[in-house]
Formats: C-alpha cells, structure tokens, sequence
C-alpha cells in the first residue's frame, strides 16, 4: 500500500514538472530561435527593424536581418524564396496575386504632399498636384503662389509608395500609365525624399507621414490636411495598408515574429507613434 502511494506520489509530481515546464515556456517567447530575413519597402523598414531589434533582445537565439529595396524587391524576393518576408506599402498586382504569398496587414499609413518651406503655398487642388508632375505647371504662380519654378522629386520606380501615389493623385493605371515631368528628381526612401525637398528651392515631392519634421513644409490636398484621423476616416485619399507577405502562412520563427508585429504591445507602444496601428483599425 505504501509502495503504491510513493507511486502515484511520484506519477502526479511528473505530470506537475511537465506542466509547468510546458507553461514557462510559452511564456515571453524566450526559446523561439532561428533566422528570419526581410527586404523591401522603405517605409516599412524602420518598423521591421524596430521590432527585430525588440524580438532578439527577447529572444537571443533568434536573428533577423532587415533590408530595404522597394515594395517591389521585397515581393519579388519572398516569391521566390530568397527572404522570408516581403515588406511592401502597397497590395499585390494582379500579376503578383497567383504567387502563393500571404498578406499581413501590419499598420495604415498616410502620403503626405511636402514642399520646400520656401514655397508660399498651402494647398493644391488635384488638377494643380497632377499637373505639376506632369509637366503642364512648371510655375508656382500658376497654383496662387510666388513666382518661382517647380523643381518635382518622386520616388524611385520600385516604390511602392511612388505607385500608390501615381494612381490615387495622379490618376496612373496599368492601361494608361502617367508620365512624369522631364527631368524630375528620383528619391529612394522617405529619407532621402525628405532631405531632397528640405534642402532644394521651390521643390515639391511626397512623403510618410511619420517621417515629417520641421525641415518640410506639408500641403493640403484639395483642402483637407493628410493625418492619421483623416485618412482612417477616408475623407482624405491619399493613405494605405502597409504588408509583410509571406510565401504560403509563415511557420517557426518567421511566424513569431510576425506575430510579434501584430501585438497590441508593439502595435500600440511603437506603431502608433508613426502610423495608424492595426489595433485600431480592426476597431472601425
């Protein structure tokens, strides 16, 4: 009798070790390890890079490795398996939709017009911002402002943004594509985008909302001022979904740290401060 006691003593004191083994460690994710890559959009990259930096320091065997590119290098790359996320500010194509890759919505971001602080006006109408970058107004006294000439900046053709921006303020489909002014200056990233209006005169170009500063001066866009608010509530047009895709549903690492990502702790302490989280769009 005894015996049997110690052996049911000893099977329940088993089956109390495994459960608390198994419950510690689900806890903070500290045995997740493995290597996760990212490539492709500029815009996403400081968030990717942030949360890498917070994932690793939570979990020390795990390394993941953030670069930029465009939204178009990033698809391109997760489609054929050479990272294992693909960032990007904007949807797929069409051509992009049979590639097996999965979307993960992971913040709202709003497009916002900027100028040199130079430039006297406030607004642009979207007849002015088309034909500015068209070529047809070359004079900032043709949009009501001083006289001046009109030096255009875009993004880079792998842009994601410069595509987003392309159709929605300037009208571009793939049947009838839009072309930009002669001699318009290509910017690679919101930084450089920033640094290039900041510092040529009567310069305009568009940018993220969260890398605005001081050093540009922002535009309202047929009277209604690009924020955070405004481009939730659609009143103004110029604002999309940022994505990780992945190739087919991401398992092992890649699968915690997308879902790191997602968090509301991460998605409300360190998306938030640039752009709309996801949080609060799956409110509305």
């Amino acid at each position: 009798m005894q015996g049997k006691w110690k052996t049911g003593v000893i099977g329940a004191g088993l089956v109390l070790l495994t459960v608390t083994v198994i419950v510690l460690g689900g806890c903070g994710g500290s045995g997740v390890s493995g290597t996760v890559t990212l490539s492709g959009s500029t815009t996403v990259q400081p968030i990717a890079q942030e949360a890498a930096d917070l994932f690793m320091k939570d979990n020390p065997s795990a390394n993941v490795t953030v670069q930029g590119g465009g939204s178009s290098v990033g698809i391109t790359q997760v489609s054929e398996g050479t990272v294992n996320i693909g960032d990007s500010s904007r949807g797929l194509k069409d051509e992009e939709k049979n590639l097996g890759l999965v979307d993960h919505k992971i913040a709202f971001d709003v497009i916002v017009l900027i100028v040199n602080p130079g430039v006297s006006v406030d607004n642009l109408t979207g007849d002015q911002v088309k034909g500015i970058f068209t070529g047809s107004i070359t004079n900032w006294s043709q949009t009501g402002g001083t006289d001046g000439t009109i030096t255009v900046v875009t993004r880079d053709s792998a842009s994601g943004t410069r595509e987003m921006f392309d159709e929605k303020a300037l009208g571009s489909t793939k049947d009838q594509p839009v072309s930009l002014v002669t001699g318009a200056i290509e910017a690679n990233s919101n930084g450089v985008m920033r640094q290039k209006i900041a510092s040529t005169r009567g310069s305009i170009g568009y940018i993220s909302y969260g890398y605005l500063d001081k050093s540009v001066k922002p535009l309202q866009f047929n009277g209604v001022t690009g924020n955070l608010q405004t481009g939730l509530d659609k009143t103004y047009p110029l604002a999309r979904y940022l994505h990780m895709f992945t190739k087919g549903e991401p398992t092992g690492t890649t699968e915690a740290y997308i879902d790191f990502v997602l968090s509301p702790e991460f998605q409300n302490d360190t998306v938030t401060k640039e752009y709309i989280p996801m949080t609060k769009v799956n409110q509305q």
